[in-house]
């Protein structure tokens, strides 16, 4: 770039976005999603800026298909009603980041109906209902707060009870049990600064199965493991190739087994699974075990329920990638949201953590997490989570996009995802237990 070009950057900037305010039509709140992805204009919402995201290797959201023409019934925030009418239905961080534009960019959040879970369409409702019914009652919880006795389902339902709630997050299959995930991460710093990584994302949960052929529980599993999981980056070049793979055991003494393949090195290397609060690779705000809310183990924590809030929270999802250009509040800028009693669940960390304690606010059927407050060692609100889900055909909560801030530092790390397969279609692509072993990961995931 050009001195010249650097030096008048800036007054570029401020007359785009005076043009933009001045000429842009304004958007009528059940206007359909431009054809176009990415696109580039300033204060995009729809698409992704990501260079390594193209038509050809993004299809955008897959199987959020249960409810595609919902209809929006309010408005609020851009170009729509004042987001202050809706103060009481948004967490407070939440809140302060829809006021502040200047900082975040602007957001706009569109309420339509609440559709009960028994409305769902597909197999995977159905199945978690009934094997919720069958072993009611068979789960307990033993002095180190582990879940002991599960069969499968969801373990406590209607729970309230901290530490009971917290295993029927863990034990939610909010997105399966089987799962290869693609998506991008935008990394956006106050001044709009910008840095992307695409990963690819596995899971497989040998506990309570209900899907797959392993159901129930048949394979065997003479090593005790809970779930399997990978996370592999193919972009940008400085990470391409990275692999952190990580058993986790269903044990409250025995810590997870992790390894990284560092590229630099082009060498597997054993990793300490202590540090759970250490940040994910590429400058992200995103921890191990705050990841979708909480993936801790959760002996490790104190829980507490804190009883419930209505909330505008987006369970019913628009399945398409949203991302504010030069701002770091994308991730969910224009999604919609329905009024939901939530759950509200604290927990507060045993081990070395960077917060002081976080609050989850779940699902009440599903056990969904929808939004998580963090809280510095001083108490300060220090990074917030809003995690916006699309219903496939399958009726799986398929994860949207997310809105990841660290509100301090006025920093982000959203994530867009692209490309998703669940329970039998992830089977169909080979997400079983052998899968999981880092020369065939590296195989899939490629690299130096």
């Amino acid at each position: 770039m050009k001195k010249t070009d650097t030096l008048l950057r800036p007054l570029f900037v401020v007359m785009a976005s005076v043009l933009l305010w001045v000429v842009v039509p304004q958007f009528c709140p059940a206007a359909q999603t431009p054809e176009k992805i990415p696109g580039n204009f300033k204060g995009k919402w729809y698409g992704t800026f990501c260079p390594a995201i193209t038509k050809k290797n993004c299809f955008g959201i897959r199987n959020g298909e249960a409810f595609p023409n919902q209809t929006i019934i309010n408005s609020w925030g851009y170009k729509a009603k004042p987001i202050e009418e809706i103060k009481d239905l948004l967490p407070d961080t939440f809140y302060d980041i829809c006021t502040h534009p200047e900082l975040w960019g602007y957001t706009r959040i569109n309420e339509t109906a609440f559709i009960p879970l028994d409305q769902w369409p597909g197999e995977n409702r159905r199945r978690i209902a009934e094997a919720t019914k069958k072993n009611k009652g068979t789960a307990r919880i033993d002095e180190r707060g582990h879940l002991r006795n599960y069969k499968s389902g969801i373990p406590f339902p209607g729970s309230t009870n901290g530490i009971e709630l917290g295993w029927n997050f863990v034990y939610s299959l909010i997105y399966g049990q089987q799962m290869d995930v693609n998506f991008a991460t935008g990394v956006t710093d106050k001044k709009g600064h910008k840095r992307y990584s695409v990963s690819d994302q596995f899971y497989y949960w040998w506990k309570g199965r209900i899907f797959g052929k392993d159901v129930p529980d048949t394979k065997p599993n003479p090593n005790n493991y809970q779930w399997f999981q990978c996370m592999g980056f193919t972009y940008p070049y400085d990470l391409k190739g990275l692999i952190i793979l990580t058993h986790r055991y269903d044990d409250p003494d025995t810590q997870d087994d992790q390894w990284m393949y560092i590229t630099s090195l082009r060498r597997v290397r054993r990793m300490s699974a202590a540090q759970r609060w250490d940040k994910l690779p590429g400058g992200q705000d995103i921890t191990y075990d705050a990841a979708t809310g909480f993936q801790g183990k959760p002996t490790n924590y104190e829980w507490k329920y804190m009883g419930r809030k209505l909330l505008l929270v987006s369970r019913q999802a628009k399945d398409q990638l949203q991302e504010i250009k030069d701002k770091p509040g994308g991730g969910c800028a224009d999604q919609l949201y329905q009024r939901v009693n939530t759950v509200m669940l604290q927990y507060i960390p045993k081990i070395v953590s960077s917060v002081s304690r976080a609050v989850m606010y779940l699902d009440p059927e599903t056990y969904a997490c929808f939004y998580v407050e963090f809280y510095d060692k001083r108490g300060r609100p220090y990074l917030f989570y809003n995690h916006c889900w699309a219903i496939s055909g399958q009726g799986c909560m398929m994860p949207s996009g997310f809105l990841v801030a660290d509100v301090q530092r006025i920093h982000s790390s959203n994530n867009y995802m692209m490309n998703n397969w669940f329970n039998m279609d992830a089977e169909k692509y080979g997400i079983v237990p052998s899968y999981f072993n880092m020369k065939n990961l590296r195989k899939v995931i490629g690299g130096r």
